[in-house]
């Protein structure tokens, strides 16, 4: 009987964590470390209770990852961000509308293509077709002038981070002649300073709505169930553990790909999470709960991939 060898298989029902861990793995790799998936202990509870020993429910990570011969047990969490979760379905309103609003803008552009920035959009329909239809005259402006073009009649124009904006694009595949990208509707404020510890980070109220997900994982104490974080369950076990902080807010799994078809470009990014907040939230969160995690890396918006805290 033919065997299917591959192990993302594992993964067929949690895309975006296969996403999140097939980037881990050739970060990694990059690095000249060798990386293979040993199995995902959260789907094959009956595999690991016997191989640990241990009862239902204690070993529940989502990857079991053997890195230069060495095992690993990585959690994935997402890091929403402060009010996010309407975000991604006014991301696809907004492509669905604006991909066929902007017909008439990209024949008019001289390089065959327009890239266009714009924030998602909560409102009523009304104020989301005026946004829209804003953002439609803003594209064509662009076109015509063949120069970016932003809305300086915006209450809230910031010239070094003005949205909407649309330019001229040239696009690699002539029958997705739009490039469209997101801003944060509210982008998280963060104050820097130096302290004799070197520069800290403060998100404010909003550090706590990013570090919560962080939180669950290695705490003694979940909110929902009262007992232990899937991390430190496995780190009472004696094993190495790390996480992976996703924070592709939005994030859909490409398309199929034919041969008659282009493949999909990749969802387009929110602003991403500055891997130097994201260390500072991890230094937060072992500082609550040592001894329980070796290292994380955040996946960002862009499909980067950052170490953000390493314990020896």
């Amino acid at each position: 009987m033919a065997q299917d060898l591959d192990p993302w298989r594992l993964f067929s029902a949690s895309p975006q964590e296969e996403s999140a861990f097939r980037l881990l793995s050739a970060h990694l790799t990059a690095q000249g470390q060798h990386v293979a998936l040993r199995g995902k202990p959260d789907d094959e509870k009956i595999r690991y209770e016997a191989l640990f020993e241990v009862d239902a429910g204690v070993l529940t990570v989502d990857a079991h990852l053997a890195v230069d011969g060495m095992d690993w047990f990585v959690d994935h969490t997402m890091v929403p961000l402060p009010g996010s979760t309407w975000i991604p379905s006014a991301m696809r309103v907004a492509s669905e509308t604006l991909n066929r609003l902007l017909v008439r803008a990209v024949l008019l552009s001289p390089t065959g293509g327009l890239r266009v920035t714009v924030t998602p959009q909560q409102g009523k329909p009304k104020e989301r077709n005026r946004y829209f239809a804003r953002v439609v005259a803003l594209a064509e402006q662009a076109a015509r002038s063949g120069r970016p073009v932003f809305d300086t009649e915006d209450p809230c124009f910031d010239p070094f981070s003005a949205y909407p904006v649309a330019e001229p694009w040239t696009p690699t595949d002539p029958s997705q002649p739009v490039m469209l990208s997101f801003a944060l509707p509210e982008p998280l404020q963060v104050r820097h300073r130096l302290t004799p510890h070197g520069w800290m980070h403060d998100l404010g109220p909003a550090g706590d709505v990013v570090a919560r997900p962080i939180h669950e994982k290695l705490t003694d104490h979940k909110e929902k169930t009262g007992g232990h974080g899937q991390l430190r369950r496995a780190a009472e076990l004696g094993l190495r553990t790390g996480l992976v902080l996703d924070a592709r807010v939005g994030w859909q799994p490409p398309a199929l790909h034919t041969d008659n078809s282009p493949p999909r470009r990749p969802s387009p990014a929110i602003a991403p999470l500055h891997p130097d907040v994201a260390r500072h939230l991890m230094r937060e969160a072992t500082s609550l709960y040592p001894g329980v995690l070796k290292r994380a890396w955040l996946v960002n918006v862009d499909d980067t991939v950052h170490e953000v805290y390493a314990c020896s």
